[in-house]
């Protein structure tokens, strides 16, 4: 008895000096927005992104014609929210989500208050007051993202505290490297880099008629001509497409052995997604980017809406919430596949951490084989011939640029801020 109690209060003085002073003082949340100092540098310009905006893509806005043409036209919220948790020895966690300023006053208005002086190795607990504190106004949208960027930004810090890089953190490396994706419509810039697969963005829908089908299985076609047939392609349809019409369209699109048709119906849509998993059969369906927490890719699974789960780790709850999804998806031997996984470290730590996980995303937004330029970040993690090795660095790897608060903007909670 003597011995098991002498190993209690060991355990105990070891929390008190590891856990217990290890607070959090302070979170700072930043948006991204125009350079403070003029031109910005040349190499910070992501030159490659601009297909994004420029392209014709199918999406749920394109039932509206006046607003068919750009994304750009009509998407809201923009901005990177960068979040900083410090602890009260001055080491800090970084975390970037999305949402806008309305996910910046979330964090700043609201969870700011309820985590200062909160244990920083608690992520769990930490995690589970953000999501029932914003239950009334939250579950979905912003405020998930809200939990997800400071969710992020909490995990840095955990490993940063323990000297170690994130993925170990997470549960150790799952696999000793993995292969890469890409996405984009500009196959012959791409093309013959090590990457599994091509993921071209739809650009017609069922409000372009006959002819917007024709369009589409014309991309496809050409695609295939480019990169032949030991290469996988796949299709992002960003919500824009029916049931009826994804039918007709995966009929017509047989020939050239997709890999996957993704998120073709509104998230929403569960019975949709259950019908078209059952009726398709020469492609997977997948979806999950735009779903939110294991509740919602519960009802998904529960319905087995689809044979690929997508989430987006930075909008679906952060990594706490990934996690549980990635063990819900293994129950039923559905892999996971992060949206844009590849181009985040936290994902990045993720993936490897995680069976389950058997492809990264990638977009190119700067040289093959070098890091996609990034104004706020340094320690950015990329591919090698289209494979990732585990990520190098403490905690998620990555800190501010020299300059990175020439782009930065403090979000306060006051009003004129």
């Amino acid at each position: 008895m003597g011995y098991r109690f002498t190993g209690v209060r060991r355990w105990r003085r070891l929390n008190k000096l590891v856990g217990d002073t290890m607070k959090i003082a302070d979170i700072k949340v930043f948006m991204t927005g125009p350079y403070k100092k003029g031109e910005p540098p040349i190499k910070h310009f992501r030159s490659n992104a601009s297909w994004l905006s420029r392209t014709e893509i199918a999406n749920p806005m394109s039932i509206h014609p006046e607003f068919r043409p750009r994304r750009e036209m009509w998407l809201g919220m923009g901005g990177r929210v960068i979040v900083q948790v410090i602890a009260e020895d001055g080491s800090y966690g970084l975390g970037e989500g999305s949402g806008g300023r309305a996910a910046a006053e979330i964090i700043v208005q609201h969870f700011k208050k309820l985590l200062v002086g909160r244990n920083v190795h608690e992520v769990e607990r930490n995690w589970d007051i953000m999501w029932r504190a914003s239950m009334p106004y939250g579950r979905k949208g912003a405020p998930v993202m809200a939990i997800s960027a400071v969710d992020f930004a909490l995990w840095d810090l955990l490993a940063k505290s323990r000297n170690e890089p994130l993925y170990i953190s997470l549960g150790g490396a799952a696999k000793d490297s993995i292969q890469c994706y890409l996405t984009g419509n500009n196959i012959e810039e791409t093309m013959g880099h090590g990457f599994m697969g091509h993921k071209l963005a739809m650009p017609y829908g069922p409000a372009s008629g006959r002819q917007g089908m024709n369009g589409n299985v014309e991309l496809v076609k050409q695609t295939r001509e480019l990169v032949g047939w030991d290469v996988e392609i796949m299709l992002d349809c960003y919500m824009a497409w029916d049931v009826e019409y994804t039918i007709r369209m995966a009929e017509l699109l047989e020939p050239y052995r997709l890999k996957w048709i993704e998120e073709v119906l509104p998230p929403d849509d569960y019975e949709g997604y259950s019908i078209l998993n059952k009726k398709i059969t020469s492609t997977a369906i997948a979806t999950g980017e735009h779903e939110y927490s294991r509740w919602g890719f519960h009802q998904l699974l529960d319905v087995r809406g689809c044979e690929i789960v997508q989430p987006d780790i930075q909008w679906c709850g952060g990594l706490t919430e990934a996690k549980k999804i990635c063990a819900l998806a293994s129950t039923r031997g559905i892999p996971v596949i992060p949206h844009a996984g590849g181009l985040r470290a936290w994902d990045l730590a993720l993936i490897f951490a995680e069976i389950g996980i058997p492809y990264a995303e990638y977009f190119v937004f700067g040289e093959f084989n070098q890091p996609n330029p990034d104004p706020i970040f340094t320690g950015i993690h990329y591919p090698i011939d289209g494979w990732f090795s585990p990520p190098p660095g403490i905690g998620a790897g990555v800190d501010f640029t020299a300059d990175a608060h020439d782009y930065l903007y403090e979000i306060t909670g006051e009003f004129n801020s």
